[in-house]
């Protein structure tokens, strides 16, 4: 459903028209509005938001209405009130120091932005405020008009460019090596970049973390860093087949060769470590175990011609299937890059793995 365009009184429509052209922010339109605010022309009350004016009752599209009317009129009244409220020796030097600047030449970059004059004095009179303390020597020094002559550029840059382009990071790159004038703290620099136009909505400051935030950023770093559905997944399988697999190996080894097989032929298949382990700590053997000694025993010669043999064409392929799973293993189970496509290839390789198992179970048993 539509309506037509003149249901609004033709004030109010002419007053929500002002309003629209007015809520774009455009660097012109800060520029002189903080030059005013700095001069001490405006108050440095920071605007209230649509929120805090609704709680206060009062309607905030006429509030904004309003303040766009004063920073209308402030602004046309720029002209007659700005430049006053500096001294005619500020005024002055501004211009000398305006002049010293467009002798000095700059990168391609910088020149096609290159700030125009009237903005430029504007910008030194910001930079010569005496709260500041910048004094007239260090204003008028080549490298301090060299920082600000690009800094004033970038930010005109900045200002007329709505995306990343080479260009820009050409020219963010040649200010970062721009060699910047020697200043006592970070608010200096702040105040010099402020002046340029090249201000952040919120500069960086320095403040002691609470034990109480420490830990609400501990926390949310663990459930950020929660396991993912296919790695618990990864974890669930490998437990149940890994398990199964010990079971098998030790079931086929103990019946070949009898339950002391460990002594006999651990040192034969180069896992004399595992015996150790075992030795030392006791328990079932292959708890010890890493997917290393599950290869060395399934491939050994000895060992896959008279058990193994049954369910795996060839020793290597076992040493592959088992180096493979163990790889897999290590990077769901100790938390590095893992994938579902990798836990698609560990479910293959369990799966192959799983069929050489069904051959080794034996075709029957006795009930007594």
């Amino acid at each position: 459903m539509s309506f037509p365009r003149d249901i609004y009184p033709s004030s109010l429509a002419a007053a929500m028209e002002t309003a629209r052209r007015f809520s774009a922010p455009f660097e012109e339109a800060n520029r002189r509005y903080s030059l005013l605010r700095n001069a001490g022309l405006l108050g440095a009350d920071r605007p209230k938001t649509a929120f805090e004016l609704a709680v206060e009752g009062r309607d905030p599209l006429s509030e904004r209405i309003r303040a766009i009317s004063a920073l209308s009129g402030a602004h046309a009244a720029l002209a007659g009130l700005g430049r006053p409220a500096f001294s005619s020796a500020m005024i002055d030097q501004a211009h000398r120091i305006s002049e010293m600047a467009r002798g000095f030449a700059l990168p391609d970059v910088f020149e096609r932005f290159r700030t125009p004059t009237d903005t430029f004095v504007d910008r030194l009179l910001l930079l010569s405020r005496p709260e500041l303390g910048f004094s007239q020597s260090f204003l008028n020094t080549p490298d301090t008009i060299t920082a600000f002559t690009k800094a004033s550029a970038l930010a005109d840059m900045f200002a007329e460019t709505d995306q990343l382009t080479l260009s820009v990071r050409e020219a963010a790159g040649l200010f970062s090596i721009t060699e910047m004038p020697q200043l006592a703290s970070l608010a200096g620099y702040r105040s010099f970049l402020d002046a340029a136009g090249l201000s952040f909505s919120r500069w960086p400051r320095r403040r002691l973390l609470t034990m109480s935030e420490k830990r609400r950023r501990l926390k949310a770093r663990l459930q950020a860093n929660a396991a993912p559905p296919h790695v618990k997944r990864a974890k669930t399988l490998v437990h149940r087949y890994e398990l199964t697999l010990r079971e098998v190996l030790d079931a086929v080894m103990a019946e070949t060769y009898g339950e002391d097989w460990q002594q006999e032929r651990l040192p034969l298949c180069d896992c004399k470590d595992l015996l150790k382990k075992w030795q030392k700590r006791g328990g079932d053997v292959l708890d010890h175990a890493d997917y290393a000694h599950y290869a060395r025993i399934m491939s050994h010669p000895d060992h896959f011609n008279a058990i193994f043999e049954a369910g795996f064409d060839e020793p290597a392929a076992v040493f592959e299937l088992l180096t493979s799973a163990g790889s897999l293993r290590a990077a769901s189970h100790h938390a590095r890059a893992f994938t579902p496509e990798d836990l698609k290839s560990l479910r293959l390789t369990w799966k192959q793995i799983e069929t050489g198992l069904i051959a080794l179970t034996p075709d029957f048993e006795v009930d007594w």
